[in-house]
């Protein structure tokens, strides 16, 4: 899907006021001396499902974000790290709104919430994604993002429209746009001059000493990155809430530097045995393929070879009489 990027200086009364459009170019990475290198937070935040993880990977051109075809995967903070020319650009991935109710419905973990206020809290800039293919809300913000930017109104954002390849013609986009931003177009005066003055001497002042190293792309672990990357793959492949009642948990990690190979074991816990064989498909087809998926995900996260075990086994049962693997 394509993403249109627009900048914006601050949310004001519900409106963004757009500047310009943003193309990301990929350009290799340099060492830079820690008290020359600008360092800048970007929180990306939006609905559910918007696009914000792939988008994230995208820029950074590695699968650091766990992503799926299904709402919540991302559950909780992930830092995802790049440089672009003389700046440290950190990316933190938030989890999408939820509801009480969807906490219930999908066995979420009660840190979404404080995740999402952790990085407006340590953000310079938010980006805001909202996805434009569904026609109910394409419209309008989520009111729960609108009230997460006022939370943090001193904080500048932008606009990424996400799916804009789903509309029909640009005329349709434009109109879009003026709903989204209440007819505050690139090239309109821009109200309150004096506030964004101050915005503006803020973004110019971010010189300070590097939060990584320039050989980290992101701050999670490998194992935990290969447990989400499981997780996000069983979500893409498993119906309903099938896939949200899963424990995955890393049972076994090498990383073989001399051969620049990651050897590493998973296993995926199951409410039942009925369900085990379900999710395991006939002669263990789907695990297989879903096992394929996820390696080739986990190639492009480490940019080495990977080879990976992923099991299936059943809540409170040992592992050597329940366990299936192929």
């Amino acid at each position: 899907m394509s993403t249109l990027v627009l900048i914006s200086l601050h949310l004001r009364g519900h409106n963004f006021n757009i500047l310009r459009t943003l193309s990301y170019s990929s350009q290799p990475k340099r060492d830079f001396k820690k008290d020359l290198c600008k360092v800048v937070n970007v929180a990306i935040i939006g609905a559910p499902n918007a696009g914000k993880s792939t988008l994230i990977n995208k820029i950074t051109e590695r699968k650091i974000c766990a992503a799926s075809n299904k709402v919540h995967t991302t559950t909780k903070l992930v830092r995802a790290i790049c440089f672009e020319n003389d700046t440290q650009i950190v990316f933190l991935d938030t989890p999408g709104i939820v509801t009480e109710k969807e906490q219930k419905k999908y066995n979420l973990p009660d840190s979404m919430l404080a995740a999402c206020q952790k990085s407006l809290r340590c953000a310079d800039v938010i980006g805001v994604v909202h996805d434009i293919s569904n026609k109910w809300t394409k419209d309008s913000l989520h009111n729960d993002v609108i009230n997460m930017l006022e939370m943090v109104e001193n904080i500048p954002s932008f606009l990424i429209i996400n799916k804009v390849d789903m509309l029909k013609s640009k005329k349709q986009l434009l109109s879009i746009i003026r709903n989204l931003t209440n007819g505050a177009i690139a090239g309109n005066p821009i109200p309150n001059a004096n506030k964004y003055k101050k915005i503006e001497e803020r973004e110019n002042s971010k010189t300070r000493s590097l939060h990584y190293s320039s050989s980290e792309w992101s701050d999670q672990t490998p194992e935990i990155l290969i447990e989400e990357a499981v997780r996000a793959k069983f979500l893409d492949f498993l119906a309903q809430e099938i896939p949200y009642n899963l424990k995955t948990q890393l049972e076994y990690f090498d990383d073989a530097k001399h051969d620049d190979k990651i050897i590493c074991s998973v296993s995926v816990e199951c409410p039942t045995d009925r369900l085990a064989r379900l999710i395991s498909g006939a002669g263990g087809g789907r695990l297989q393929q879903i096992k394929s998926h996820v390696r080739n995900d986990l190639i492009d996260m480490f940019k080495k070879t990977v080879v990976i075990d992923i099991r299936l086994k059943v809540k409170s049962k040992a592992p050597s009489e329940e366990s299936l693997r192929f």
